[in-house]
């Protein structure tokens, strides 16, 4: 990955290599997360590799536009799409930073950690995890002074990911709405909570890279986007019944779960973008219960967990997920 900039430069020129790059950016965006949740780094670089993840959504989103505008003939709009990907590069969309690896050198440092000491990595690249639980070996990004990237700014003080512009998002199109997302925005009823005792869980732990209501190119965002790696484990954020399993459009693979009366009202969740699924239709399921594993399928730009949740049996009025959860 350590040409990531010229491949997507290249797949602009040519475009026959879209598919490959927008696969390259994805596994970039798997090993940023693996990073992001692996120990060996200090809080201040997985700020810089949080923030390097959002920059690689953008520039698939961007990339993703681009190719479905070539692909319908429109040559202005697929130019401006080009030139905007273009800019964002020039601007540090992508880094070349590297990590190095540091070991602590004293009497209890083991072979793997002498072996790894001092060596580089790409920065899209997986750093090993630490050899053995007491090991104080840490990671560092080593800035490339060479490189054209604006300098990271993220602090600990900072680190709000909520805060990540919706133009980092990523794209998907959700189940047909009946009403407009004109209408949804302007008719969403006020939020109540339910009581502390009664707070459901979250589905998976990870930065929050989508948040419910954000405007996005083609609808309002109507659920919750978490950055987690492929294959992480989903769990059923409250008891319920499993109403519907299997592939949807927008979402890939999906589980929806029926949590039945809530306050007077229906309410489902809907769990998209799944490499795989562990539950069937009519099974029952209790809260924190594995249900599936987290994919990149569907219209995602990037490895994530995106959940709806819905007033209504089933393609009900998409509600706050914070009504129920605290993310």
């Amino acid at each position: 990955m350590a040409k990531l900039k010229e491949k997507i430069l290249q797949s602009l020129k040519h475009d026959w290599q879209l598919e490959n790059t927008l696969d390259d950016i994805s596994e970039s965006q798997e090993n940023l997360l693996k990073n992001h949740s692996n120990p060996v780094f200090n809080q201040k670089d997985k700020n810089k590799i949080l923030k390097k993840f959002s920059d690689l959504q953008s520039i698939g989103k961007s990339l993703h536009r681009y190719k479905k505008l070539n692909e319908n003939n429109y040559v202005q709009d697929a130019h401006e799409e080009k030139e905007n990907i273009e800019t964002i590069l020039l601007k540090g969309g992508i880094s070349y930073n590297k990590y190095i690896w540091h070991s602590e050198n004293s009497e209890n440092t083991c072979d793997v950690c002498k072996s790894l000491d001092g060596e580089e990595f790409d920065f899209y690249e997986e750093v090993p995890e630490k050899p053995h639980p007491n090991c104080r070996c840490t990671v560092e990004i080593v800035e490339d002074t060479s490189s054209n990237d604006v300098p990271e700014t993220m602090t600990e003080d900072n680190d709000d990911t909520s805060r990540i512009s919706s133009e980092n998002q990523n794209p998907q199109i959700s189940t047909p709405q009946t009403t407009s997302n004109a209408q949804q925005q302007n008719s969403a009823p006020k939020k109540t909570t339910q009581p502390q005792s009664q707070r459901w869980i979250k589905p998976c732990n990870g930065p929050i890279v989508g948040r419910y209501g954000e405007p996005r190119s083609t609808h309002t965002h109507n659920g919750i986007d978490i950055a987690v790696p492929i294959g992480t484990p989903i769990r059923a954020i409250a008891d319920g019944t499993v109403i519907r399993h299997g592939k949807a459009d927008g979402y890939g693979n999906w589980v929806v779960i029926d949590h039945g009366n809530i306050n007077g009202i229906r309410v489902t969740s809907e769990y998209g973008h799944l490499s795989s699924w562990s539950v069937t239709t009519g099974q029952k399921v209790k809260k924190g219960e594995e249900i599936a594993k987290s994919g990149n399928a569907g219209y995602s730009q990037g490895p994530h967990l995106h959940i709806t949740i819905r007033n209504g049996l089933f393609q009900g009025k998409a509600v706050d997920p914070g009504i129920y959860i605290d993310f």
